[in-house]
């Protein structure tokens, strides 16, 4: 008779506690969501957002217009910039492709990291937040 009011206690409390792991789940699904944030937003304060806009776009209009830098060497003749071009250009693309064939070990190394992270946490018996 024990062992049974126990076990109905433990399925009681199991029950409980993935019923707040829902809702919690639920409500930071919600907290993550940028776009829905941004809408609803729009629409509690939608006159504060077009008077922003408006601001933002005056205050852009009203900036004065980069001016273009010409070099002249000595005699007259307009410098021509073309060499440091060039270089800053196979500079970005030798990143680039490192950058690419370094993507799935970077991502290995990240889940092994985020893997050890929770684990850790864990293991230290962390409870999740909750609201």
């Amino acid at each position: 008779m024990a062992d049974d009011a126990r076990k109905a206690e433990l399925i009681a409390a199991l029950d409980l506690a993935r019923s707040r792991i829902a809702v919690n789940a639920g409500a930071l699904r919600e907290d993550l969501d940028p776009l829905a944030r941004v809408k609803g937003s729009f629409r509690r304060h939608g006159l504060a957002w077009m008077s922003g806009a408006a601001l933002f776009g005056l205050v852009l209009a009203k900036l004065p217009a980069r001016k273009k830098i010409v070099t002249v060497d000595p005699k007259g003749r307009k410098l021509r910039d073309a060499p440091k071009a060039a270089t800053a250009g196979i500079i970005l693309g030798v990143l680039k492709i490192v950058f690419d064939l370094s993507k799935p070990w970077l991502a290995d190394w990240v889940a092994r990291r985020a893997t050890g992270y929770v684990g850790h946490r864990v293991e230290r018996g962390a409870a999740p937040r909750g609201r």
